[in-house]
């Protein structure tokens, strides 16, 4: 009797604590932060709460009842748009003691509107961090493009980390934790690429800046506005808009990822339609882009008045159907006869892979990833260089069109009447000259897309494959050959950034638009300065450098000028100089200027290559001694900053004789006088 009354207390007793057991919240597993790794994707690694009424406090959520409600959540938070707050739950614990104190948590995108991060103080109360794009950038705790919270994790004991989310835009996260080394390494690299992107961005804008002002086609001004609604949507997706551009106007950041979406898709259709000719060629298509035009038109005005969370799905989702219109059109107008089209085809196909990730993440279909992350820079990138090629060849078609209305008119002008023969001679002429204007502009056209399609190939591959290798290796790659890849990525975007900057510089210099600022400076200091910078180099190929000047030089000009002219011809020398070889340099005032030679020991410049030795784009017959790059514009800004400064050039060299360069600058004022 007394065996199955004790049998029956512990059925009783084994019964309770299951039912308790099942009781107690299911939280994940606690991450352990270990002192090998510096970087913890976060994903899979919290606990997930929906408050859908918004109402839920802190206080709220540290009570049991509530507690118990936390489910683990599976990748990263996905909600699409959702009216809801939700509170994330992280379990941290260090190690041990050698492990920092110290980590960063960083969370992507910054389209959400408010984020809230609680953790407990070492006094035990609940310290609250916060971050969103309704916050100024310039009153963040860490000021960085995407928003970061900084862990302080005192003992080695388990620290609970809460975060509530709320947004009226598409409600997704994806969270990693840092080391502070790693992430700054880390955002090292992203803001290389971010250069890169932004670079090629502003300069197809330039060029087809160029190209509209020169034609004045309407086509090619909604391509310069798409290209710049997508260099805006780019910068606030990646939050450099409230890091460089509106840090205390948080309601311009909050609002911008909404409205260029609709200006992105509004200045797409626009571009197409008189692109492609569809009014003439698809009038019912015509029809359709017009339809879509207008309702674009109108959600923008709407996001602008703060209704993005009604419109926002609408937007995307139609932008979407519009998008995938664009491929068929584009490939049935080449078909059709009219080759750019194949180009647009293409270039949207590019682009549209990049939007589609991100407007699938936007809703909710597929997590938040690099790719999603990236892919909208990527293809819209890919994309603004394909529509300049096909740019190009709607330029060549207009040409051809040009002459066979010349030939035309030719023809018309051989049966006119006596009395119009001048006319028709007038008209003909104004012909020849447009052509001739064309030819030239296509010439510069050709040579502008054949730098900017093979100089910049080389170092984007480059970055592209250094920066896959290390986002793919990392973990297993030592530190000494992550740094080795980082510092080849760094010399690739500096080696695209000079390309760039000469291009710039040759167009600023034959536009006129180039301002000097006019001062005396020493040029035997700047020449010490500039040849100090190639130490490195000169040493890699056993160059000696056998320096004569005076005292000092004053000179009147440009500072930014004069560095350009010495440097482009210090570098030359060592360019073309063979290994072992030297290179003499001499600073001395004659007359009323100041003169800076560079002799060599190269292989020297026939006649004719002197002939056209200061002319854009030029390429010698002589090539660099070790594979260095040249684009064939230094020598024309060497000549145009120093006839800018009111100085000059000359190049005496014979073949096998080495080159020698001279540049006279004014004296300055003061010399000048005393000279006198």
């Amino acid at each position: 009797m007394l065996k199955a009354r004790a049998i029956h207390v512990w059925c009783a007793v084994l019964f309770a604590l299951c039912f308790c057991i099942r009781a107690l919240p299911v939280y994940a597993t606690t991450l352990s932060l270990d002192g090998q790794t510096g970087k913890f994707s976060l994903a899979s690694q919290f606990q997930l709460l929906e408050d859908k009424g918004g109402q839920l406090t802190i206080q709220d959520i540290l009570r049991p009842e509530i507690a118990r409600q936390f489910k683990p959540l599976k990748g990263n938070l996905s909600a699409s748009y959702s009216k809801s707050a939700y509170w994330l739950r992280l379990d941290l614990q260090r190690a041990s003691t050698s492990v920092g104190q110290q980590w960063l948590m960083e969370m992507t995108p910054v389209m959400l509107d408010d984020i809230r991060l609680y953790h407990s103080k070492v006094d035990g109360s609940m310290g609250m961090q916060q971050a969103g794009d309704r916050m100024a950038f310039s009153s963040l705790e860490i000021r960085h493009h995407f928003p970061v919270f900084l862990l302080n994790l005192p003992s080695t004991a388990p620290n609970v980390v809460y975060l509530r989310i709320q947004s009226t835009s598409s409600v997704f996260l994806r969270a990693t934790l840092w080391t502070p080394q790693t992430f700054v390494e880390e955002s090292n690299f992203i803001s290389n690429m971010m250069g890169v992107y932004y670079g090629i961005m502003l300069a197809m804008i330039v060029y087809n800046l160029l190209l509209a002002m020169t034609y004045r086609d309407g086509a090619m001004r909604y391509y310069l506005l798409l290209s710049l609604s997508t260099l805006m949507a780019g910068m606030s997706v990646n939050g450099h808009i409230g890091m460089y551009i509106a840090p205390n106007w948080p309601a311009l950041v909050d609002i911008l990822p909404g409205l260029t979406s609709p200006l992105i898709v509004l200045t797409a259709s626009l571009f197409i339609s008189r692109f492609l000719h569809l009014r003439e060629k698809m009038p019912w298509v015509y029809k359709v882009f017009l339809v879509l035009q207008v309702f674009f038109g109108i959600t923008a005005l709407v996001v602008l008045a703060g209704y993005n969370h009604i419109v926002a799905p609408f937007v995307q989702s139609v932008g979407l159907l519009q998008m995938l219109l664009i491929l068929p059109v584009c490939l049935a107008t080449g078909i059709r006869g009219y080759r750019p089209g194949y180009i647009v085809f293409v270039a949207s196909t590019a682009w549209i892979g990049g939007v589609l990730m991100v407007a699938l993440r936007n809703l909710g279909v597929i997590e938040s990833s690099w790719a999603t992350d990236y892919g909208f820079q990527i293809g819209s990138a890919i994309e603004v260089i394909l529509l300049a090629l096909a740019q190009a060849e709607h330029i060549r078609l207009m040409k051809k069109e040009h002459a066979i209305t010349q030939a035309k008119l030719l023809e018309i002008s051989q049966k006119a009447e006596l009395e119009l023969d001048a006319k028709v001679r007038q008209r003909t002429a104004e012909l020849a000259e447009a052509v001739t204007r064309l030819q030239k502009l296509d010439k510069d056209k050709n040579d502008f897309l054949g730098i900017a399609a093979h100089d910049l190939k080389n170092p984007l591959t480059s970055i592209i494959g250094m920066s896959d290798l290390l986002r793919k290796l990392q973990q297993d790659m030592p530190e000494a050959q992550r740094q080795h890849y980082l510092e080849r990525i760094s010399n690739s975007g500096q080696r695209m950034m000079r390309i760039i900057s000469n291009l710039l510089d040759v167009n600023a210099l034959d536009t006129g638009h180039l301002h000097l600022n006019l001062q005396d400076l020493d040029l035997r200091k700047i020449q010490q300065d500039v040849t100090a910078q190639y130490a490195e180099m000169l040493k890699a190929k056993d160059l000696q450098v056998i320096q004569n000047m005076e005292e000092a030089v004053m000179i009147n000009a440009d500072l930014d000028a004069c560095v350009q002219i010495v440097d482009n011809l210090i570098s030359n020398a060592i360019k073309y100089s063979p290994l072992g070889k030297h290179i003499w340099l001499s600073v001395h005032a004659k007359g009323k200027y100041g003169v800076f030679q560079v002799r060599d020991e190269g292989p020297g410049l026939s006649q004719e290559d002197q002939s056209h030795l200061f002319e854009k784009f030029s390429r010698l017959s002589s090539l660099p001694t070790a594979g260095e790059h040249s684009t064939g514009l230094g020598l024309s800004i060497v000549k145009k900053l120093s006839e800018a400064c009111g100085g000059s050039v000359h190049c005496e060299s014979a073949v096998g004789q080495g080159c020698s360069f001279t540049i006279e600058l004014p004296l300055a004022s003061t010399v000048s006088e005393q000279e006198n």
